[in-house]
């Protein structure tokens, strides 16, 4: 474990890395529903385009994970950076010359994912190979600061602001800060995670991850009331722009806003999230937090003003903070680093799948009843998983995994 004492110059590298990169996902993330909207009035089909975007954990994620466990991380993260970045610059290329469509928009979003199943799970198996495992918390907690105030408090309302002056324009600036980012992830140290020459299959190692899940006694509940509570994510924040637009008649500005104010929310939640640990048990925080997010998505079927809105999105991004900070830990603290990868990607697997699920049902339920009761389903799915979060603490071992 390198940096024993402290978090380190190695974690810091990492988070200038995750600051640059997240800056132009928050910028990207912001524009792209906006510029569905743009190309479509269905509802359904703007949801898909969120659904395209977590399609990948259900595809090729298995198979990422064995590359990110056989790989330098380091160096598999720098290269993945790379193709993102020319991906980004095509697509700006093509809004730039009034060539794109919905489906266009949906392959991009598949692309820049399956970047994203290389990377993200990269990161979280070199966390703990920088910082010492009391650290964890409050280097996860960091990270997600930084991840939430570029992602959406910064990014997402200067990508807003772009895309009405220049719709181009935050595309081409994604690509610009995944190719700066390379810089940062090269500081890190050289990856020393090998796979022996007499392993076994891809195949084979392509479900160690996912065993490790089904067979662990505190994981396995755990991730499915993840996943049951992330049915209701993605329909909620994929319609967000559609209720604020056509719902609130409220132009995209304060769409932007909407997303401001959750970041800020989260930023102020994920840096205490530490030392909520210190006084609450992780079982109450987790729990109590994802109540509160379902409560806050139930209230958006009810808004009648753009205010409302934006204060129970501010609530439901702050809550989302913590489970982000504290949730992220668990997978780190009862799995050996071998299989870390390979493990955190399954872990994803299962969870962003229900996102591509939660998305289209939304869709659908917006197209063929109302918008405003897809809220109040979305909401509900929340209630469930909360439900089912707190009932798996019960399996929840003390014993960690050895590194």
């Amino acid at each position: 474990m390198n940096e024993r004492g402290g978090l380190g110059p190695h974690f810091s590298a990492l988070l200038t890395a995750s600051f640059v990169t997240n800056l132009g996902d928050g910028m990207r993330l912001a524009a792209m529903p906006l510029l569905a909207t743009s190309l479509t009035n269905s509802p359904f089909l703007i949801s898909a385009v969120t659904a395209a975007q977590y399609l990948p954990w259900t595809t090729f994620a298995p198979f990422g994970g064995v590359i990110v466990d056989r790989s330098d991380r380091r160096r598999l993260i720098m290269a993945t950076q790379a193709w993102r970045a020319t991906i980004m610059a095509l697509l700006a290329l093509i809004v730039l010359t009034d060539a794109a469509s919905v489906w266009m928009l949906m392959v991009v979003a598949f692309l820049i994912t399956v970047g994203e199943i290389l990377v993200d799970p990269s990161v979280v198996a070199t966390i703990p190979k920088l910082v010492s495992r009391d650290e964890l918390d409050r280097a996860n907690g960091r990270l997600t600061t930084v991840e939430v105030v570029t992602n959406q408090y910064i990014g997402a309302p200067v990508g807003t602001a772009m895309f009405t002056v220049v719709p181009w324009l935050p595309f081409f600036v994604n690509a610009l800060t995944y190719s700066s980012s390379i810089a940062a992830f090269r500081a890190l140290p050289p990856d020393e995670q090998r796979q022996k020459k007499e392993q076994t299959s891809v195949r084979s190692e392509m479900g160690v991850g996912l065993r490790w899940i089904l067979d662990h006694p505190f994981l396995k509940p755990l991730t499915a009331g993840i996943a049951i509570f992330h049915l209701g994510t993605a329909g909620a924040f994929g319609l967000l722009v559609v209720i604020v637009e056509d719902e609130l008649d409220a132009s995209p500005f304060f769409y932007g806003v909407a997303l401001a104010a959750a970041a800020a929310g989260a930023t102020v939640a994920s840096l205490i999230a530490a030392r909520l640990v210190e006084r609450f048990s992780r079982r109450s925080i987790i729990t109590t937090s994802a109540t509160l997010a379902a409560l806050s998505i139930i209230a958006i079927g009810g808004v009648t003003n753009i205010w409302q809105l934006i204060a129970a999105w501010a609530i439901n991004g702050a809550v989302g903070g913590i489970l982000i900070a504290i949730g992220r830990g668990f997978v780190q603290r009862h799995t050996p680093n071998d299989r870390l990868g390979r493990t955190a990607i399954a872990s994803r697997m299962i969870t962003r799948s229900s996102f591509v699920v939660g998305a289209l049902l939304a869709g659908l339920v917006a197209e063929t009843l109302s918008l405003r009761f897809a809220y109040v389903v979305a909401g509900t799915f929340h209630l469930v998983g909360a439900l089912f979060l707190w009932r798996s603490f019960r399996f929840e071992t003390t014993k960690p995994a050895q590194f």
